[in-house]
């Protein structure tokens, strides 16, 4: 049972880690580059499957962890060894990666998706022109914060057994 659970643990964890960070670091800045034209149909298709694919993922990586934590080692030792406080930072980083991914971000884009496609048809004026900047400087400080702190994750996983 601990084996499934490391791996299950471990493979979706990659998985959820490593499509957030080339997503925020590498594809949607090139998307970006190449212009709206491009950028806003290839997401349009992209959001329709990584959000449910990185949501199973990360709640697979969260519970298989949590049931790690119990199983390996318990929940006594979280303030206690070195461990212990490791895992604590990984739960806490990750309950703060979770309200960035999957609350704070999903709203900024929505909304701006909203405007976005109001704004397709028509130039937009100053305010719209200006919200429209706004929000895409949330979302990709969202984005940026969220993978951030699942780097953080990881390290705190990957030290914790060494500390």
């Amino acid at each position: 049972m601990d084996i499934t659970l490391r791996l299950l643990h471990i493979l979706f964890g990659v998985y959820w880690v490593g499509s957030d960070v080339t997503l925020t670091f590498i594809l949607l800045p090139r998307l970006k580059a190449l212009g709206p034209s491009i950028e806003r149909p290839v997401m349009r298709v992209l959001m329709k499957v990584i959000p449910p694919i990185t949501t199973i993922s990360a709640i697979i990586t969260i519970v298989a962890g949590i049931l790690l934590v119990g199983r390996l080692k318990g929940w006594g030792v979280l303030f206690s060894v070195g461990w212990g406080w490791a895992i604590f930072i990984s739960l806490v980083l990750t309950g703060l990666a979770v309200i960035v991914g999957f609350g704070l971000l999903p709203l900024v884009a929505m909304k701006y998706e909203k405007l976005s496609q109001k704004l397709e048809a028509q130039t937009p004026n100053t305010d719209e022109g200006h919200r429209l900047d706004s929000l895409t400087r949330q979302v990709t400080i969202f984005g940026r914060l969220n993978s951030v702190l699942l780097i953080l994750v990881t390290a705190a996983m990957a030290v914790a057994r060494f500390v």
